[in-house]
């Protein structure tokens, strides 16, 4: 069971190391883009989703971590 959450959580972060490398590009092709007429719409959708679906899941999985090794029980709020 381990390893698939590990497996998950790795997805997770590759997720978010192409949420930073899709930031980074539109940041950097901004005034090419404007200037081509495009809108970031679709691709600041994307970048909400993505963020909050890798960052919330990668939470989840550290705290899974330090409650397995550690044995007691890891609450949030």
């Amino acid at each position: 069971m381990m390893f698939a959450l590990a497996g998950v959580a790795a997805a997770a972060l590759v997720l978010l190391i192409v949420a930073i490398g899709v930031t980074v590009w539109l940041c950097r092709s901004r005034e090419q883009r404007r200037a081509d007429g495009k809108t970031n719409v679709g691709w600041t959708i994307f970048l909400v989703v993505a963020y909050l679906l890798s960052i919330s899941y990668l939470v989840f999985f550290i705290l899974l971590l330090v409650s397995t090794f550690t044995g007691e029980s890891v609450t949030v709020g």
